[in-house]
């Protein structure tokens, strides 16, 4: 790890962005789940994971708006179905947690293996 090392007499001044977490976005979208409802999450990390993670809502019938380039809303009133997108679910390690969501929500749930392609 690489370290800045700031000598002089003047003070530090500035901002500084701090990015969404990827662990908590796959945890925080399955979520969504759980209601009937329209959520926006703000400060989400724009990476593979959470992508599959909206491809794998829009198949479940959720509506995906990204509203810039780190906020999401997810109208989640048209879900349908109790089965996720098995092709998609195998593909992303996390998809488990889809299954407490959907449980919550119409009492059943079916899914791919986690993580086998």
């Amino acid at each position: 790890m690489e370290k800045l090392v700031i000598t002089g007499p003047t003070p530090l001044k500035g901002e500084v962005e701090i990015n969404g977490a990827k662990n908590a976005a796959v945890a925080i979208l399955p979520a969504t789940l759980l209601i009937d409802g329209i959520c926006t999450i703000n400060n989400l990390p724009n990476i593979s994971d959470v992508q599959i993670l909206c491809k794998i809502l829009e198949k479940m019938g959720a509506k995906i708006t990204w509203n810039n380039q780190n906020e999401i809303t997810i109208d989640t009133r048209n879900i349908d179905t109790t089965q996720a997108p098995l092709d998609l679910t195998s593909k992303f390690r996390a998809s488990y947690y889809l299954i407490g969501s959907m449980l919550g929500r119409k009492g059943e749930i079916e899914v791919g293996m986690p993580g086998r392609m």
